[in-house]
């Protein structure tokens, strides 16, 4: 197996995490790896997690609904929940199935073969949801193996660090196909099928913009967590499965029931009907992860990506600015942040996760300032404190603020929070299309609180025509500059031959301040 190799490397305030990346000939390389190490996985491990009353209520309802963005993995989800009812019980019925292409003494022997600490007892039931797999229905099998072999890796180096039996993996199979999207009618999300108390209680981020739920690597610790506690209480994994999947109140319940019997099977008739199943089809879901090449069935491939980088975003960054500026896919970047659900990274709240394909990790890091800057305003409003619009009794806006300059008067005006164009047009009793034309603007342009804007009276004002904006030179002598992708008030200081203090002096801003493509710079007299 690969070595893991994390290098932490700081680029300004923002710490770049690429995972499995080594240094050759003084260059970074991205190193093709096992699915295995596809995600970080270093985080703080728990095991004295114990479980509250409120879990006694289900942790998961497996029948559900799909989101709008229709990807493989929510296929995959769709072919599951055609499985159940909206009891969470598969439905099949047994004259429908073929006979078995087994006799049950094979499938008991390979049962018995798998290194497995979880008891994978074989009974009808368990035979009937392994030829329901296998057989019944092959080609939705493959497609769930294929994403098996890109998911599981992940699963098992977690479970690992936990002590948990690995054959816990198959888990996320049946609760959710594998789909990270995936949404039950009861709000259950993600692989691990959480509900949203019980993930916030196990460590996931769940608000308006992330859902850990969704995260293949974070909800797999949060359900290791779980499974951890569970095991706790009942010291036997099987019947930690089952409080999984109806909550350990319902479990405790059913023991008490069977008078005190610790043992899935003797308890199972006073468990919750759902339940019943899962075990059994848990088990066949491991038979099928083990011994599908006997059964003649291939992994479906998926285009995934197998080498990932993984950069900490310390701002807010919309998936766009992303695809818009270095030409990745968004589908790509969803496929793999699913928790981000409106695809906005809330960087400013704290430091998150944003894993890129390798491929285009050169390509990031170089062009980092300028991703962040992408229509920034388009996707993020700057005006946080906005002063509302004041209505005289007549229902006719207030013109106490209007200011009407001479005709030999030519003015810089300094972009409030809360003004338009047209506000600052009628404030100077000016024409719209002549602030377009004076600061070389379209309809379509956006302005930014403390940007400046050219006001002329009229002895002074430029010809206005309709296709040619204004120059940066006035008649007034001021010269100005429009900024572009990549401008920084040193490079404009250089390009003029002015001073970089007296630049910024003059515009009334400072070494910190924005710079945003279209904005106007004045230049300082030589």
């Amino acid at each position: 197996m690969i070595r893991i190799i994390n290098r932490i490397t700081q680029r300004g305030c923002r710490i770049i995490l690429p995972v499995l990346l080594f240094i050759c000939s003084g260059r970074m390389y991205s190193q093709e790896i096992n699915t295995r190490a596809l995600f970080n996985a270093p985080k703080e491990i728990v095991t004295d997690t114990k479980p509250t009353a409120a879990t006694d209520n289900r942790q998961n309802k497996n029948a559900g609904t799909i989101p709008s963005d229709t990807d493989t993995s929510s296929m995959m989800w769709l072919i599951q929940q055609a499985l159940y009812d909206t009891t969470g019980v598969i439905l099949f019925k047994e004259e429908e199935l073929p006979p078995a292409d087994m006799p049950d003494s094979v499938y008991i022997r390979r049962l018995a073969a798998m290194p497995s600490i979880i008891s994978l007892p074989y009974n009808n039931i368990v035979r009937n949801y392994i030829v329901y797999y296998m057989q019944k229905h092959p080609r939705h099998s493959e497609k769930m193996l294929g994403l098996a072999e890109y998911y599981l890796p992940v699963f098992e180096e977690i479970l690992d660090a936990y002590n948990i039996p690995l054959e816990m993996k198959a888990l996320p199979i049946i609760e959710s196909a594998l789909n990270p999207v995936a949404v039950s009618r009861a709000g259950a999300t993600g692989m691990w099928q959480f509900m949203l108390a019980t993930g916030r209680r196990y460590g996931l981020t769940i608000n308006t913009y992330v859902d850990e739920r969704r995260d293949p690597v974070a909800s797999t610790y949060a359900a290791a967590k779980y499974l951890t506690a569970l095991y706790s209480m009942f010291q036997d994994w099987t019947l930690a499965l089952a409080a999984y999947n109806c909550g350990e109140g319902n479990v405790t319940k059913a023991i008490a029931r069977s008078g005190g019997k610790q043992d899935y099977w003797e308890i199972y008739p006073y468990l919750p009907k759902e339940t019943r199943n899962y075990v059994p089809l848990f088990v066949a879901a491991n038979y099928a992860i083990t011994y599908y090449k006997e059964h003649r069935l291939t992994p479906e491939l998926f285009d995934i990506s197998e080498r990932i980088d993984t950069f900490m975003v310390n701002s807010k960054l919309h998936f766009e600015q992303i695809a818009n500026t270095i030409n990745i896919p968004i589908t790509k970047l969803r496929e793999l942040n699913p928790q981000y659900k409106r695809n906005i990274i809330p960087g400013n709240e704290r430091p998150y996760e944003l894993r890129i394909p390798s491929e285009y990790t050169d390509a990031f890091i170089e062009n980092e300032r300028k991703i962040y800057g992408h229509n920034e305003t388009k996707y993020f409003n700057p005006d946080i404190v906005v002063n509302p619009t004041t209505i005289s009794k007549s229902n006719k806006p207030a013109t106490g603020n209007s200011t009407r300059i001479s005709d030999s008067q030519q003015i810089s005006h300094q972009v409030k929070s809360g003004e338009s164009l047209g506000i600052i047009a009628s404030k100077y009793k000016v024409k719209l299309s002549e602030l377009y034309s004076w600061n070389n603007l379209t309809e379509k342009s956006t302005i930014y609180p403390g940007q400046k804007i050219v006001i002329y009276g009229k002895s002074v004002a430029p010809k206005q025509t309709e296709n040619n904006p204004v120059n940066t030179s006035s008649s007034s002598g001021n010269e100005y500059h429009t900024v572009e992708q990549g401008d920084s008030f040193w490079s404009i200081a250089q390009k003029y031959n002015v001073d970089m203090d007296s630049l910024l002096d003059i515009n009334n801003m400072t070494k910190n301040s924005k710079l945003l493509p279209g904005k106007k710079i004045l230049l300082p007299t030589k």
